[in-house]
């Protein structure tokens, strides 16, 4: 694992359980994995911490923040965060836990709430075998798969047709559901108006929450940003309406399924309606509503392939390729980067690398127009930094540097990984000052928190345990760590995008 990932699970992990079990974890993340064996006559069992659930629970802020939005449900945000602080749970538990009497309306609408997240995947149903890893499920697999080819010693041959086997077995559609009746994931993939007498879920069965889904949320409220600050918010509306028509497919797929012009058309919000009869006021005579979203369509199609059309349809039918887009996402990320960085002569090398391919200092000084002193530091600077490599190119059997071109490359995939380690080194460090912060204020918070046990013990607004001075130092304190919980959703959000489009 690399130095600056370690790090940071290191630092998730004691945010979230203390520095004792930051111990243990970086032990269990360098070195061992969970399996169950059995040696002689006991079984021997190994740990192991899961690299991709370490790092998941940076993202439980945004999952929590954005849950009422993304659910369209009220409540939506305290059920993700009883599940994500238990790590799976049923809703009897929840309602529980809250106190909540099931004779209430509020009860009726979490009710509502929790069905609604089921249905469209933000929880998933977990059964007991779950808890196993994939490694002790896959060598149990194997054992009894050998059982039934021979009772010796298996041969490289029947180990190797064994493995075969077990790799073309996908899962079977016995996974409950969470329903007193089988939920059909096909048919709620387009959502359709909710039947009378369906079955309700049910409230014993236990669910965790699909991280799959939110990141994928997460990464459509990117796309939409992308596209207001590319285009305009009109553009930005279009592309919201037609990610949110394709919400409930599966979040890891490579393109959503075709939908036509006309349906886009009608999903546009009416309270959104204002804002294209002002651009419908100020273009030419005979442009109606549905010719200004069909001509922001077909703009979408062109800029960076934000959508395709299929074909023509019902008015045209639109897909949409996420790999694409998150690509043109990521290169708008680097360069801006680049820009912050290296300002606009680093940014105008890059592209002309990344346009041109390889290039020696002569030819970029002249496409460029710029000094070639300034060319030479700027390309030092950005091969230090990891993002350019030089090539050489001798023309002769001794090497000689005289006679040896050296050309100037970028490959962006591998700029993508470097900042994405600096990503990983950057959010590290604002754990570091977060625990120093806190750290250097302990007596004060363990005072605040003193204090509010107290006045929740009394029912009482009016105990004081904290002087002027104390409240103004711990006022300047929470607005520090405000700061850096605004610069952490951000690096965030782009770790999540360069992690799941590689």
């Amino acid at each position: 694992m690399a130095q600056a990932l370690l790090r940071l699970c290191c630092y998730i992990i004691r945010d979230d359980f203390g520095p004792i079990i930051e111990e243990v974890a970086k032990v269990l993340l360098q070195k061992v994995y969970w399996a169950e064996t059995r040696e002689g006559s006991r079984n021997s069992i190994h740990y192991s911490i899961d690299q991709n659930e370490v790092l998941a629970r940076v993202n439980f802020g945004i999952y929590i923040k954005y849950a009422n939005e993304w659910v369209r449900h009220r409540g939506a945000d305290e059920i993700t965060y009883y599940m994500l602080l238990n790590g799976k749970g049923t809703f009897n538990g929840f309602i529980e836990d809250r106190n909540i009497s099931k004779r209430t309306n509020k009860y009726k609408e979490l009710k509502m709430t929790f069905k609604k997240i089921v249905e469209r995947r933000y929880l998933t149903p977990v059964r007991i075998t779950d808890s196993k890893s994939a490694q002790d499920k896959a060598s149990e697999a194997e054992q009894r798969e050998l059982a039934k080819v021979t009772n010796f010693i298996p041969t490289k041959k029947q180990m190797a047709e064994v493995k075969a086997k077990l790799a073309a077995v996908t899962d079977d559609d016995s996974v409950a559901t969470g329903s007193k009746r089988k939920i059909n994931f096909d048919s709620i993939e387009r959502p359709t108006k909710q039947q009378k007498g369906d079955d309700p879920i049910d409230e014993n069965q236990y669910y965790r929450v699909n991280y799959e889904k939110f990141n994928a949320k997460s990464r459509n409220r990117q796309i939409v940003e992308f596209v207001k600050a590319q285009i305009n918010q009109s553009a930005s509306i279009i592309a919201k309406v037609v990610l949110d028509i394709v919400d409930d497919e599966k979040p890891n797929d490579v393109e959503s399924y075709a939908i036509s012009a006309q349906r886009i058309i009608r999903s546009v919000p009416i309270e959104k309606t204002d804002l294209f009869n002002q651009q419908m006021q100020s273009a030419r005579r005979g442009v109606t509503r549905e010719i200004l979203i069909k001509q922001y369509l077909d703009y979408l199609v062109e800029y960076d392939d934000i959508l395709r059309k299929k074909d023509e349809n019902m008015g045209g039918m639109y897909i949409i390729r996420y790999n694409e887009i998150c690509e043109s996402l990521k290169k708008e990320i680097f360069e801006d980067v680049i820009m912050e960085k290296y300002g606009f002569k680093g940014v105008r090398i890059v592209r002309l690398l990344y346009e041109k391919g390889k290039l020696d200092e002569k030819a970029i000084v002249n496409l460029t127009l710029m000094n070639p002193l300034e060319v030479r530091q700027k390309l030092t600077e950005l091969m230090s930094g990891g993002f350019v490599q030089i090539q050489e190119v001798p023309r002769s059997a001794d090497r000689a540097p005289s006679r040896t071109f050296y050309l100037w490359d970028i490959d962006y995939k591998k700029c993508y990984d470097v900042l994405l380690n600096n990503y990983y080194q950057t959010l590290a460090n604002i754990h570091q000052v977060r625990f120093d912060y806190e750290s250097g204020a302990s007596r004060l918070l363990e005072k605040k928190e003193k204090e509010d046990a107290l006045r929740q013990l009394n029912k009482s607004s009016n105990i004081q345990l904290l002087n002027e001075t104390e409240r103004k130092k711990l006022h300047e304190l929470e607005q520090i760590l405000t700061q850096l919980d605004t610069v952490q959703l951000r690096i965030v959000q782009n770790i999540m995008l360069f992690r799941k489009y590689k």
